[in-house]
């Protein structure tokens, strides 16, 4: 039987960061069966060893171990062997938020059943941890699907395979901003059906190539307009980008980033074990 959910994540030079973000899928509780694609793109600082160890575990994490032009050519890469019915993007440096995270996304949902969503959207938390200052509540818009420019960021969304395999994957020549224009396409092709969840199911640490700084804030959006631009014209694209652009600064807050690596004890125990073995 197929996964109802594949797990995709994509790595390059990740050990600080990828064993938060495996941990916390190994030891997620549900009732449904799921996979894990791990897709590295050649690290050498030892991403892929962490990723073996892992593997020896849990038949359930899958590796692809080869070369790539750049992340979303990887997320294609991974959404190309992926058999699950959904399949939600989980980067090297980000996690579940909660043991019970895709269960919550999942709650009351049944493998193959003719009335489940085409997505399912949850809030992300991103910042830094164990650090105070400016940190994002990546909540779901209430208006998202009837407001155009507003979107769902992708650690948050749970969508049908066949929905992104419909719409090509993502753009692999876009460099930072593939993730926004893929949702904006799937909105405009399709007539989504939705499942807002309006609960954390990743953390995201803060200063991924997208959110660096201003200046990748500024390029991403630059590419985000130029794809927007020939298919609904000049107005309407500046309309779109701004109201995105509203969207991430309602996200701001200040003080400490309440999130906890709640899958530490998984690590530790997981370290123990290969050192004895």
């Amino acid at each position: 039987m197929d996964p109802f959910i594949s797990i995709v994540t994509v790595s390059l030079n990740a050990a600080a960061t990828i064993e938060d973000t495996i941990a916390s899928v190994a030891m997620q509780s549900f009732n449904f069966d799921i996979e894990h694609i791990c897709v590295d793109g050649g690290s050498s600082d030892g991403t892929r060893q962490i990723i073996d160890r892992w593997a020896e575990r849990s038949a359930r994490l899958r590796r692809i171990f080869e070369p790539d032009s750049g992340i979303f050519d990887a997320m294609n890469k991974g959404l190309r062997v992926a058999r699950g019915e959904y399949v939600l993007f989980l980067n090297a440096d980000d996690f579940l938020a909660s043991r019970s995270a895709l269960a919550t996304a999942m709650r009351g949902l049944n493998p193959g059943a003719c009335d489940n969503p085409d997505l399912i959207a949850g809030n992300v938390r991103m910042g830094r941890l164990g650090r105070r200052g400016f940190w994002r509540h990546r909540r779901v818009p209430t208006l998202l699907g009837r407001l155009p420019g507003l979107f769902a960021v992708h650690q948050g969304q749970v969508l049908k395979r066949r929905m992104l395999e419909q719409i090509g994957g993502f753009n692999s020549r876009l460099r930072l901003a593939s993730d926004v224009t893929l949702y904006y396409d799937l909105e405009r092709n399709f007539r989504l059906t939705m499942r807002r969840v309006d609960e954390d199911l990743t953390f995201m640490r803060a200063g991924g190539a997208a959110n660096a700084g201003l200046r990748a804030v500024l390029l991403g959006s630059i590419e985000i307009f130029r794809h927007l631009v020939p298919i609904h014209g000049v107005a309407k694209s500046v309309a779109m980008v701004t109201v995105k652009s509203l969207q991430s600064l309602s996200e701001l807050r200040y003080g400490k980033c309440p999130h906890d690596r709640w899958f530490l004890d998984a690590i530790v125990n997981s370290r123990i074990s290969a050192q004895g073995g």
